[in-house]
């Protein structure tokens, strides 16, 4: 019940702006695996990233629907909820409301959070924010899209043209 109520703690603090209050909880050795990146991030970057939630999403919320625990392991599930109002990874501010489900995985060990395993439904929140996501030729094929295959760069260029607001910035083939 002691890691249950540290990891809710380190969410509220995030939730309420005190997020000095919220680092403290994270050990200086933790290491964060997040969906979507590649590396595993440091506390440091852990923390960059939360950062630039924190100010790209001012007013944010994590809503959890269960909160289960078990040993060392805290198991968080629910939705972020938040309107976009700052830069976040490339994307300008919307002004507007996002809502994506959440799922995270915290280890406590000494009173700190050792280690974030994190995921968000990405495609949501960017489809909710406006963006529009294109598929290169490259992503067609590994997907076995035959039609990709017969595409050119150039055919792609102007389906990007039109789908893709030039305000939004491109974003990585996978």
């Amino acid at each position: 019940m002691q890691n249950k109520a540290l990891v809710l703690s380190f969410y509220k603090a995030f939730d309420n702006r005190r997020l000095r209050d919220g680092l403290s909880l994270l050990s200086p050795m933790l290491t964060a695996h997040i969906a979507g990146k590649a590396q595993s991030l440091t506390q440091t970057e852990f923390a960059d990233l939360g950062t630039e939630v924190y100010n790209a999403f001012p007013d944010g919320r994590h809503v959890f629907t269960q909160a289960i625990a078990h040993k060392d392991t805290v198991t968080t599930c629910g939705y972020f909820t938040g309107t976009h109002l700052d830069t976040f990874q490339g994307i300008p501010a919307t002004g507007k409301t996002v809502r994506f489900s959440v799922m995270h995985i915290d280890r406590v060990s000494h009173s700190k959070i050792v280690e974030h395993w994190g995921m968000g439904d990405s495609l949501s929140m960017v489809q909710q924010l406006g963006v529009k996501l294109v598929p290169g030729p490259g992503l067609m094929v590994k997907m076995g899209v035959k039609a990709g295959r017969h595409l050119t760069d150039d055919a792609f260029g102007r389906l990007r043209a039109v789908t893709q607001p030039d305000h939004y910035p491109q974003i990585p083939e996978y």
